[in-house]
């Protein structure tokens, strides 16, 4: 997949993740960190991506964790990707 299409994807989950209930959520942002490991490319936005939604899916994973910041760290990086990956 173009790596275009790979941070479209990125976006997309995590829109849908965002507003769906939270363990829909947590298993979305799980799968998708898993889809993303399986890519060589190693760009910095790409890796920025990956690393925040990894992050987002441990903070997930913790009942008592406020998320806010994460799912606002996620989002801005995966945009950052699917800008890079456009040009």
């Amino acid at each position: 997949m173009s790596e275009y299409v790979e941070a479209r994807y990125a976006r997309l989950v995590l829109r849908e993740a965002r507003l769906a209930e939270e363990d829909v959520a947590s298993r979305l942002i799980s799968e998708l960190s898993h889809d993303l490991k399986s890519c060589q490319n190693l760009n910095s936005a790409r890796t920025q991506a990956v690393t925040s939604i990894r992050q987002l899916a441990l903070s997930l994973n913790r009942p008592q964790s406020l998320h806010a910041r994460d799912w606002e760290a996620a989002d801005q990086a995966a945009e950052a990707w699917c800008r890079n990956a456009f040009h």
